[in-house]
């Protein structure tokens, strides 16, 4: 019950659908009518869309209302004219042309125009060039199809001035819905059902408008006139039912990258630039013996190579910020992967090796020697570093740590591995030195705290240290290494401190 629930639509997205149901309802009575009554059905359908308008408006308050207002005011004169063109119908008589409905249908596309940039502007927000660019590619490309189906042969017929000029005005006030049209379908991100209702209403009635002029400017008669009714009786009909959806409330999605280039949206692209040419080389209506006809087709050509040549440009610019993106990126998980390998083998106190980084070179160390290693280990304790932290504060005595860290780490040489094993402890890996060597180490050592450590609070702290030492002459483990070396140390503290003692 409850996935049946979940494809039954909602109260408010029912209004809707039964808005539709009605509508097709209407739709059907006027194809199987053959009364001449049937003509005024398409003005039940187009008079419904304005009050359908106002209560989705109403209802679902979207978030920008004036496209819709706009979407209704076109409605009005288009209703106005289905009644004109109806009546006339109903009576047997010629609808004259040019005549009022002619102006009423030209007016209410204007305002559709209208509407659909106010819409454009509100979903799609900011300019997106390369949407824009993809936009104009579709309506050059339908450009040309209308030239060569639409404009050249009205522009050929014996029509006088103003028929020729009302019949030129209704495809280019099509174009202009179609750039529109185009522009938000590429530049917005919202895919809600009620966007796609009113992207249908567009698509529908471009359809039927080009079945009707395109058939009427090639044969002087429009063929199949029920279809083109009925197609534009749908697609008003989609308009209401998009105004009266519930999801007309959501907001506009943010716009997708619209950089990135679908396969399908390229397809539909290169189809449109190739019809030019496949216009003329197919020499449709004799076009190849028209030289004005193929020099407009030629430039909306040129035109369109030159759209293409700048989406293309988009696209690599976009694909070397992609590369300049991914490049900052990799050096940033670089430089981080460093910044986790250097904390898990350095004291952040300090930033002197740890522990683990002395055993892990310490046994490099020892791996590589098979007689003398020629190598020591030395461990260091602070004497006195208890009373420093009890006194002066365990502030204090951080600032001692880090002050004895790098008066070790200028004794050493630059081979030679400094670490803090934890608290006030150190130790120093030699290499390349023999036993007698590391006594003089030691004693270097040793001289390094003879001077008092001047620190931030403003008052010198002497502290001496006590040092163990093993001299590493032949292969052993590390951790009896580190035992010896730590015992050693362990006797330099028992025997007085400030002083070194060796295993």
């Amino acid at each position: 019950m409850d996935k049946l629930h979940a494809w039954l639509p909602s109260r408010r997205e029912a209004v809707a659908w039964a808005y539709v149901t009605a509508g097709v309802a209407v739709i059907v009575t006027f194809l199987v009518t053959s009364s001449s009554v049937r003509y005024l059905l398409p003005v039940l359908v187009s008079a419904s869309v304005v009050p359908a308008i106002a209560v989705g408006v109403v209802r679902n308050k979207p978030a920008s209302r004036l496209p819709w207002w706009l979407f209704a005011a076109g409605m009005a004169p288009f209703a106005a004219a289905d009644t004109i063109w109806g009546l006339y119908q109903v009576r047997g008589d010629e609808v004259p042309f040019p005549g009022v409905a002619d102006m009423l249908y030209l007016g209410s596309y204007l305002l559709f125009t209208a509407g659909l940039v106010a819409l454009a502007r509100r979903e799609a927000g900011r300019l997106h060039w390369a949407g824009l660019l993809d936009a104009g590619i579709v309506t050059l490309g339908f450009a040309t199809l209308f030239w060569a189906f639409i404009f050249a042969p009205y522009l050929r017929s014996e029509l006088s001035a103003w028929p020729l000029a009302v019949s030129i005005a209704y495809p280019a006030t099509d174009l202009m819905l179609l750039s529109v049209a185009a522009r938000l379908m590429f530049t917005t991100g919202s895919r809600s059902p009620s966007f796609l209702l009113c992207l249908g209403w567009l698509v529908v009635l471009l359809a039927a408008d080009g079945l009707y002029y395109g058939t009427q400017a090639t044969t002087g008669t429009a063929i199949a006139e029920d279809v083109s009714e009925v197609g534009w009786m749908l697609s008003v009909l989609l308009l209401g039912a998009a105004a009266l959806h519930s999801s007309l409330a959501r907001p506009a999605l943010a716009a997708a990258a619209q950089e990135r280039m679908p396969r399908r949206r390229l397809s539909i692209l290169i189809a449109l630039i190739l019809m030019g040419p496949l216009i003329v080389l197919a020499n449709v209506g004799g076009i190849r013996d028209q030289p004005v006809d193929v020099t407009v087709i030629v430039g909306m050509m040129a035109a369109l190579s030159l759209l293409l040549l700048l989406r293309v440009a988009f696209l690599a610019q976009f694909a070397q910020s992609r590369a300049i993106a991914l490049a900052a990126s990799l050096r940033e998980q670089s430089v981080l992967q460093e910044q986790l390998s250097h904390q898990a083998t350095h004291d952040p106190l300090t930033g002197l090796a740890n522990r683990a980084l002395l055993n892990e070179r310490l046994e490099s160390v020892l791996g590589r020697c098979s007689d003398d290693c020629g190598a020591g280990l030395v461990m260091l304790d602070l004497d006195g570093f208890k009373e420093v932290n009890d006194t002066l504060g365990h502030p204090v005595g951080d600032e001692l740590l880090v002050g004895v860290a790098h008066r070790l780490a200028g004794r050493v040489r630059d081979q030679d591995l400094v670490a803090r094993l934890g608290g006030d402890e150190f130790a120093l890996l030699v290499e390349g030195v023999d036993e007698r060597t590391l006594h003089d180490y030691t004693t270097r050592l040793l001289d390094a705290f003879t001077d008092p450590f001047i620190l931030a609070h403003g008052h010198p702290v002497q502290v001496t240290t006590s040092i163990g030492a093993r001299s590493i002459t032949k292969p052993t483990a590390p951790t009896e290494a580190l035992r010896d070396a730590d015992t050693a140390l362990y006797r330099a503290k028992t025997a007085g401190k400030n002083q070194a003692a060796f295993y």
